[in-house]
């Protein structure tokens, strides 16, 4: 038996067999406890409530026994798991996968009828299998969801973007039969939107008040990762100081150590930018005035670095200037304060940024990273990687705020990184692959560095 299949149980042996024997191609997911298996499809495209969707292939995943999920294509993900123990031959079950999404479609244009007699104008969704609509007070760009099921899906971009929720299900709520009109569709996600924020909220500031560990191990000073593990860990911010005053000023610098900051520091408009070429702070704190330079012009020169053109930068004035403010407002800057400012207030109104994740806008790219996990047997695949962080396709089950030591290998440039990575939210659901989304807690210059260059390589690509 081949080294991969020994590592199957006795069911997925079986099915694997089965699947052979078919004629299908099919290979063991990396957990060993289930199949991918790739299914060709007849020539007869999909009909979704947007149009016809042509699929010459469907990929899906064995669950226990006798079920499927569905992976690929894209608008095939929504399906709910499928039987398939009365499928003989590869035609079977094609049938019964088209015949599951038939359902969702009928059930779905029953939801948008419903809605449309509430008033409720909806609109497919990219992939066809879901109804979508803006909600006011939120981006144009934000869209609230609705399934088959009649349940509303709340975006994670806009004002709930980047929250640590605790759990897939609070981005969830059903719609009740009782609704009687669109305005009451629009109050209650406004309202789940709402609770889930205070939720999240609460989570972070009990975070930050638990004391930190009493030692950090760097990543950069481990000869080889540590055992998994689901130790509460602290984050604890990076904050890039520019400007000669602010990096001379002792007093800030010791506040925000005290609550829980790194610091990192530059004196000119060009250190900053050397400076975050190869390093990813959480924020920047600039002075207004930079010799030849200005804030303002800070600001606009971060939007254009790759992976965090949203960086929010908080500037800091001598005295008030109506044309600074204005231009700070301009350029897109997080604040323009007045100093002196009282250093320890001043410092819990930058947590609060932190946190405010609309303001906090670092991209992710997608692809398919080698990563391990320390304390996992096997090695998973990281599907996203950013400057903040990166999200690992694992059915391993950690707590928000848990550490870890990952590796993650680049491709291209082959090289292997080490950090210690905190989890920062959970997707087990919801049309994202099962997973834990880490954010960087400590990682060497150097490695750093390297992926700060490998995502500008990226960046340029797709420019």
């Amino acid at each position: 038996m081949p080294a991969a299949e020994s590592q199957l149980d006795r069911i997925q042996q079986h099915h694997l067999a089965r699947f052979q024997a078919m004629g299908l191609a099919a290979r063991p997911m990396p957990d060993g406890r289930s199949l991918l298996v790739s299914l060709p499809a007849g020539p007869a495209p999909f009909e979704s409530i947007a149009g016809p969707i042509a699929v010459d292939r469907i990929v899906f995943a064995t669950v226990g026994g006798d079920r499927i999920k569905c992976l690929r294509p894209r608008p095939l993900f929504e399906l709910p798991m499928l039987d398939i123990r009365d499928c003989g031959n590869p035609s079977a079950i094609e049938a019964a996968v088209r015949r599951a999404f038939r359902e969702r479609m009928q059930a779905l244009r029953a939801v948008a009828l419903r809605l449309g007699e509430l008033g409720l104008e909806t609109e497919p969704n990219a992939t066809g299998t879901l109804l979508g609509f803006p909600l006011s007070g939120e981006s144009p760009a934000t869209e609230i969801l609705i399934d088959a099921d009649q349940r509303v899906i709340l975006p994670s971009a806009g004002s709930l973007s980047g929250l640590p929720l605790a759990s897939p299900r609070e981005r969830v709520c059903e719609i009740p039969e009782s609704l009687s009109s669109a305005a009451d569709l629009e109050c209650l996600v406004a309202a789940q939107i709402d609770a889930a924020k205070r939720s999240a909220r609460k989570r972070q500031a009990a975070q930050r008040a638990r004391p930190a560990p009493s030692e950090t191990r760097s990543a950069s000073a481990s000869s080889r990762p540590t055992a998994l593990h689901s130790i509460k860990s602290r984050h604890h911010p990076k904050v890039l100081l520019v400007g000669s005053s602010l990096v001379g000023d002792e007093s800030l610098r010791q506040e925000l150590k005290r609550q829980g900051y790194r610091t990192a520091t530059a004196r000119s408009e060009t250190e900053a930018l050397m400076r975050l070429a190869s390093m990813t702070p959480d924020l920047v704190v600039s002075e207004y005035a930079l010799g030849r330079s200005d804030g303002a012009t800070l600001v606009q020169a971060t939007r254009s670095l790759a992976g965090i053109e949203g960086i929010p930068v908080v500037l800091l004035d001598d005295s008030s200037h109506e044309s600074r403010k204005a231009a700070a407002r301009a350029v897109g800057a997080a604040g323009y304060v007045i100093l002196p400012p009282e250093k320890q207030r001043f410092v819990a109104r930058l947590g609060r940024l932190v946190d405010e994740s609309k303001k906090r806008r670092f991209t992710r790219y997608p692809g398919r990273f080698s990563a391990r996990l320390a304390g996992l047997p096997s090695p998973c695949v990281a599907t996203e990687v950013g400057r903040g962080g990166v999200f690992i396709a694992t059915d391993a089950e950690l707590d928000l705020h848990s550490a870890m030591t990952c590796e993650l290998t680049l491709p291209e440039i082959r090289r292997a990184l080490r950090f210690e990575g905190q989890v920062l939210y959970r997707a087990e659901s919801q049309g994202a692959l099962p997973g834990l989304g880490l954010r960087f807690s400590a990682i060497s210059a150097e490695d750093e560095a390297a992926l700060i260059e490998y995502l500008t390589r990226l960046e340029s690509r797709r420019r």
